[in-house]
């Protein structure tokens, strides 16, 4: 951690943990309130692009090109219809009742219900920066927290 007082160590761990963000915004969004870790919070969950300080991931098109092939259609070779969204669904073991499949078809700019075309997941995913380890486990950690950062843009 960054030169801090044992007290500030302390609260910067504890919004970590309520957060679930990283160092940096913690000890930023810390800094731009005063070091109050209520104040801080409530402010990171009501503006968190104002105080979203962690590096973007990048993407690699190669790998996320593979991982709309894995769930295209087979006859429309640009889209990723239902029985593909439902496996990739399955994947993410995300039911399709789920908030985050609606948040997700928002944030991917479906024009179709049930449908991503080729365009729409690789620029959704992009945006979310999610491709490496698109279906680890440690994806699927970060991932709701992605959604929900980026669901306020």
């Amino acid at each position: 951690m960054h030169k801090l007082k044992s007290s500030q160590r302390d609260k910067v761990k504890k919004f970590i943990a309520f957060t679930q963000t990283g160092e940096n915004t913690a000890i930023f969004c810390l800094t731009q309130n005063d070091w109050k870790l209520d104040l801080a919070s409530d402010n990171y969950f009501q503006n968190p692009d104002v105080y979203f300080r962690e590096p973007k991931i990048s993407v690699d098109k190669k790998k996320l090109e593979q991982l709309f092939s894995r769930y295209k259609d087979p006859l429309e070779q640009d889209k990723m219809t239902a029985e593909g969204i439902m496996r990739f669904l399955d994947d993410l073991s995300l039911g399709p009742e789920s908030k985050l499949v609606l948040i997700m078809a928002w944030k991917f700019r479906a024009a179709m219900q049930c449908e991503f075309t080729r365009e729409e997941f690789m620029n959704g995913m992009t945006e979310l920066g999610s491709v490496e380890g698109a279906l680890s486990q440690s994806f699927l950690l970060r991932w709701p927290h992605g959604l929900r950062r980026h669901a306020c843009n």
